[in-house]
Parts: structure tokens; sequence; C-alpha cells
């Protein structure tokens, strides 16, 4: 898992540094936020399966393959039905916004069913397996991106080279998956139909969850334009490149926890065990931003992204608090809660789309990171309130989480330059 991890985000980073290096802030704005849109239009196509299927195996553990062809077909009818949409959308953009949006459109799909294939591996524990296909396609992904954007450096070709990419993956993973679990198809429709409405608190959630880092593009556009969207989606990659580490802790962790749930001795030391892991992971990776923001500026962007590194700090605050908050999350899916987190984390944005309208004007893209801070702090709070009733929160969880967020306050005034 760990070594998984590692390959995806430093390739992931490295892809994108090159990415955002050969566009310069304003073009990598505007694919970025064309990404973001596209992400945004293909949200609804992961409805939340990936933890409804791995609580489902945890409770179901002879029925894994069963369970994940039924899901595959309910994940084929939202797929349907997005395509369907997205093509009416295309009427209404020109020529290279319809491109763009196509292909980028193209890639969240097919990377959509590539991370739920990639359930399988770690609902049955064949880390190995995803080891190597992370590996492989890391580097395919990494070669073809960069070779296309140092050679031929726009919007459109980026684009391209990403959805080729990612649907190589998405052919490897496949393969890859059959060869474990022979047959693997798509289950019936009726099947499809009953998880469908059995996963809406999950798919409510996950979009909820799934807004951070999305619906920042727009908004950053709409007050300061593509130049301060590239900024902030520079760091933005840093951030979601390190917070595949949440994705996967979780996709370990949620079987685990629901098969514990009947076992309260057993589930207190899973929990404990799934808390510590999140805040020493985000502590960790949080602080590497603070702490080395000029130099990963520099060294990942250039010189044109030099405001970044007033920014990365509170990126690393962000992504710590990020952490503290899924330290509970995953307890409350793992007990089936999505409703408790689906309200909380609408609370969470309400609060913070408020705040921006007053924090943006006056502090620009910092404005922004604050607002998103103390909506995270917000969804701590209920997040605590709901799991501390199935695993309470240690001595030394609580000296992580306390002594990890006066660690940042130094760093968020420190000049950077």
């Amino acid at each position: 898992m760990a070594t998984s991890t590692g390959i995806r985000l430093v390739f992931g980073l490295v892809t994108f540094s090159v990415l955002a290096r050969q566009l310069g802030p304003t073009h990598f704005g505007t694919l970025m936020l064309w990404l973001s849109v596209a992400t945004l239009a293909a949200l609804a196509t992961n409805f939340g399966f990936g933890p409804y299927v791995l609580r489902a195996i945890g409770l179901q553990r002879d029925h894994a393959q069963t369970l994940i062809e039924d899901v595959l077909s309910a994940k084929l009818m939202v797929i349907a039905l997005a395509v369907t949409l997205s093509c009416f959308s295309l009427i209404w953009m020109d020529g290279e916004s319809r491109r763009v949006f196509g292909m980028l459109m193209g890639m969240q799909l097919a990377d959509s069913i590539t991370e739920y294939l990639n359930v399988g591996y770690r609902a049955t524990n064949r880390f190995a397996s995803e080891t190597r296909i992370a590996t492989i396609s890391s580097v395919i992904q990494f070669a073809i991106v960069v070779t296309v954007s140092w050679n031929w450096p726009s919007t459109t070709t980026a684009a391209a080279a990403l959805l080729g990419a990612r649907a190589i993956v998405l052919v490897m993973t496949w393969v890859d998956q059959r060869r474990h679990m022979p047959g693997l198809k798509p289950g019936s429709i009726q099947a499809g139909l009953a998880h469908l409405r059995a996963s809406v608190s999950y798919a409510s959630d996950f979009v909820l969850q799934s807004l951070l880092g999305l619906i920042d593009s727009p908004i950053l556009n709409h007050y300061m334009g593509p130049v301060a969207v590239g900024m902030h989606q520079a760091g933005m990659r840093l951030f979601l490149g390190g917070n595949q580490m949440s994705t996967i802790l979780g996709n370990v962790f949620i079987p685990r926890l629901a098969h514990a749930t009947k076992e309260p001795a057993k589930l207190q030391r899973e929990g404990g065990l799934l808390q510590t892991a999140y805040l020493l992971a985000g502590l960790g990776f949080g602080l590497t931003l603070a702490i080395g923001a000029t130099p990963i500026t520099h060294l990942m962007f250039g010189q044109q992204y030099a405001p970044l590194a007033a920014l990365l700090p509170w990126f690393g605050l962000l992504f710590f608090l990020r952490f503290v908050a899924s330290a509970f999350g995953v307890l409350l899916t793992a007990a089936g809660a999505q409703n408790l987190r689906t309200k909380a984390n609408l609370v969470h944005w309400v609060l913070i789309l408020l705040l921006a309208l007053v924090l943006i004007p006056r502090y620009q893209n910092t404005g922004w990171l604050v607002a998103l801070s103390v909506g995270n702090l917000v969804l701590i709070g209920f997040y605590f309130a709901g799991a501390q009733k199935m695993v309470r929160f240690s001595l030394l969880n609580t000296a992580i989480a306390f002594v990890g967020v006066s660690t940042f306050l130094p760093w968020l005034t420190w000049p950077h330059s």
C-alpha cells in the first residue's frame, strides 16, 4: 500500500509540475479550470461506490466478486447518463473548449472506472498486484504527458495526452483484474438498480467530500481570473497527490472496521490504529508543504509560480485538518452513518461559501484557503461527535492533533521568497 501510494504521488506530482512549467500560469489555469468542470460533471459517476463496496465486502467477505460485478453494473448506468448529458452540453461550447472539455471528461470517466476496479485489489488484500500496476501505469502516464507537453505545449494537446494515458491505464487494470477474478463482468440490471438505491447516501456524501479542489477553480476564476486559478491549482496538485494516502488508508480500514463493528474491543483497537495512521500521515505531509514551501515551489514549478510559496503553508494546514476529519469520518463510513456525514459536509460547505464572500475579495487566494480551513474545523467537530460513540480518541492521538495544529502556526506568517 505504501509503495503504491508513493509511486502515484511522485509520478503524479512530477507530471503536473512539468505541465505547469510548460503551459505557464495562465494556460495551466485554463486547463485546470476545464479539468475542474469535467471532474464536477463526472463526479456523480463515482456515486460513493468505493466505500459502499468496501463496507459491503467487510460484512460479506465470501461474496466479493459478486458484489464488485453488481455494483459495476450500477456504475455503468450512471456513466451512461453522464455521457448523454455531457454530449448535450457540448452544443453550447466553442471549438477549443468543446475539444478540451470532451477529452478531459473522457479522462475522468476512464479514471473513475479504474479507481473502482482498484477497490478489488484492496478489498482482497492484493496490494502487490496493485503496486505493480500502479508502477507501470504511472510511468506510462508520465512518459505520455511529459513528451506531449514538452514538444507541443497547449491546453488541447495536454488534454489529449491525459485522456490517452488514463485510457491505457484502464485497459491494463481491467485485464489484470480479470486474471484474478475470472469472468469479471457487469452484473444484472436488476442488481445494479438495487445497489443504486442502497448507495444514495454514499453518493451524496462522496459528492460533498469531493468538491474540495473542484469548485475552487470556478470561484477563484470569477474573482481573480485564470492566473489565480493556475497558482491555486499548482498547490492543489500537491495537496491532492498527498490526499491519495487518505483514499488508500480508508480502503484498507473500512472492511476491517465493518467486520469488527460487533466486537467493541477489536473495534476500539482498529479505530485507534486508523486514527493514528491518519494523524501521522496528515501531519507529515502537511508539515512538508509548510516547511518546504519555498524550495518546493522553485523546484516543482519555477520562478513564475513564486507567489505559491506563501500559500503552501496554508495548504499544509488544510491537509492536516482534512486528515484529522478523515480519522473520524472513516469510522462513520464503516458504521454506515453516511447520512450524518452528508449533513455535516453540507453545513461545512455552506459555511465555506459564506466566508469566501468576505475573505476572497480581501485576501484573494489566501482568503479561500482560510475559509476552507475554518470549514474543516467545523467538519471535525461534527465527525468527532458522531465517531466518539464508536471509538474513543486516545491520549496519544489527542496529543498528535493539538500539537500538530500548533506546529503550523509559525509557518503561516513566515516570509517566503
